[in-house]
């Protein structure tokens, strides 16, 4: 499953996928160069395209439940508590920390 990463609702920033080596975000070439867009992250600048870690980016932990609401959020959603990754799939798309949401890609 891919996903879709959205700045202040409206712009493409880029994508965020997880395979068996980790996960993977990659900038959009058209958010890179706006220059009234800023980086998702201090830790992921313009300046680079494509970023790789074996964890969940910070970024992306950050902007997840925490503590009880984290565990009322999985239990309707029927996920682990301990899944970050469909935890930030089916509950960032919409109020988020921050200006980031994420939203499945279709297909």
């Amino acid at each position: 499953m891919k996903l879709e990463v959205i700045y202040k609702g409206k712009q493409k920033a880029g994508e965020l996928s997880r395979d068996e080596e980790g996960y993977h975000y990659i900038y959009e070439d058209n958010f890179i160069n706006d220059d009234t867009t800023r980086p998702i992250s201090v830790n992921m600048p313009k300046n680079q395209k494509e970023y790789h870690s074996k964890e969940l980016f910070h970024y992306f932990e950050s902007i997840l439940s925490e503590g009880e609401n984290r565990k009322q959020i999985c239990k309707a959603l029927g996920i682990d508590v301990s899944d970050d990754w469909a935890l930030l799939a089916y509950s960032c798309s919409e109020d988020t920390i921050g200006a980031i949401t994420v939203k499945k890609i279709k297909g």
